[in-house]
């Protein structure tokens, strides 16, 4: 990848999950202000995350056509409208319709999300992807991080809808920094039914693999338990342990912090050690950080948990998706490999906020956060029992051995 390339890629996916930085600390505290009830927030946050869910036939349809650059250039333009009215329309339903293209997992953030990552697959040289997803997957958190440490002193200034401004900002510079990428045209996959189809081994494997789906379900089953903090760990914070507005944001930078430290020794390590390993330390430590998170009694002890929550997700961020593209097998199908993941990622999403919105006012949110400890230790069952290691380690072609030379002189005598 040249300068230009990492420049467009790397920016773009830089500002563009820059956003994610008011989502997450912020958003439901905006959605209560304008008036909109806990129960409400968590319909809200299903329906943006089922959005989310059209990034799979994008991903599908980037594959037949072989680029990837349109589809980000248009999602990232959406994006940054959506943020631009955002803070100036009232009203639930009209809130409501905006989060759907704003929120975390919401359609445009969870397509920029995927495609991003099949570009930087694309690109890895053979037996580093696992590398290659950790060097884009680096930035996130940098962004997330810049935001939510900023958000919070404008907040306390300001207010919350203040943050909205600079955060359109951003989302525009990441359009222009997406139009600097050039040369992404890749192999299209073929059309069904086509001779090359036809004689290929791989084409049309991925969606009749078991093993494939019985992944898919602990992908689902990870962003059950894990997605409702987004939603519902700011508010645990203000309103049951009386935290100041800065621990909000606080404590997603500390989540961030152990995601950005993390993710480029994941990425490299997987691609050494294989990709199980660190599919069930990070199952292992998202469900130990929820069951941490319901037995805590102050702020601060919240901080100290939130180096699970960035270490877990980053152990999905590159190992998940790793192990989906080494399974299907096919550098022509990097935008179903991804979009597979991201689809598995918003679909528990939008599950996972809306049961625990049904659940919250009758446990509270230390028996919320219990159950959901529950639900992540299922997952890592079926991580340790059914899923494989899918990483083989590229082949190196021998060195030729010349045989002895035998002089003429040897051979007279």
């Amino acid at each position: 990848m040249d300068l230009r390339n990492r420049i467009g890629l790397y920016g773009s996916y830089f500002l563009g999950m820059a956003g994610i930085g008011f989502t997450l600390p912020f958003l439901p505290l905006y959605l209560g202000e304008q008036g909109l009830s806990d129960r409400a927030i968590g319909i809200v946050s299903t329906l943006a995350a089922l959005a989310g869910l059209a990034q799979f036939p994008i991903g599908i349809w980037s594959d037949h056509v072989g680029r990837r650059k349109p589809f980000l250039i248009v999602m990232l333009g959406i994006l940054a409208l959506a943020t631009l009215l955002l803070p100036v329309v009232r009203g639930p339903l009209l809130l409501g319709l905006f989060v759907l293209f704003f929120a975390e997992n919401g359609l445009c953030r969870a397509t920029v999300e995927s495609l991003a990552g099949a570009e930087a697959t694309h690109l890895a040289p053979p037996g580093q992807v696992g590398k290659a997803l950790g060097a884009l997957r680096f930035w996130k958190p940098v962004s997330i991080i810049l935001v939510a440490f900023g958000g919070g002193i404008i907040a306390e200034s300001f207010g919350i809808d203040a943050i909205l401004w600079p955060v359109a900002v951003l989302q525009i510079l990441a359009v222009a920094a997406a139009l600097l990428i050039r040369g992404d045209r890749g192999p299209a996959l073929p059309t069904a039914g086509s001779r090359e189809a036809e004689n290929s081994p791989v084409l049309g494997r991925g969606f009749r693999d078991p093993v494939l789906w019985m992944f898919v379900a602990a992908m689902v089953l990870f962003h059950v338990a894990n997605a409702p903090g987004g939603v519902y760990l700011g508010l645990y914070l203000k309103r049951d342990l009386h935290a100041p507005e800065r621990y909000l944001s606080y404590a997603f930078v500390v989540s961030m912090i152990a995601w950005m430290l993390a993710i480029r020794f994941v990425g490299r390590f997987s691609d050494r050690f294989g990709r199980k390993p660190f599919l069930i330390l990070g199952w292992t430590l998202m469900s130990l950080r929820l069951a941490l998170i319901a037995v805590a009694t102050s702020a601060e002890q919240i901080l100290a948990i939130q180096v699970l929550d960035g270490l877990s997700q980053s152990l999905f961020a590159v190992a998940a998706a790793a192990w989906v593209t080494d399974r299907l097998a096919d550098p022509r199908r990097v935008g179903e490999a991804q979009v597979l993941v991201g689809s598995s990622l918003v679909f528990g999403s939008a599950v996972g906020p809306l049961l625990s919105g049904l659940i919250v006012g009758h446990v509270g949110y230390v028996g919320m956060f219990g159950m959901l400890a529950g639900v992540g230790a299922i997952a890592l069952v079926l991580i340790i029992a059914f899923i494989p290691e899918t990483f083989v380690r590229p082949t190196s072609t021998p060195a030729v051995v010349e045989p002895p030379r035998i002089l003429e002189e040897e051979v007279l005598q």
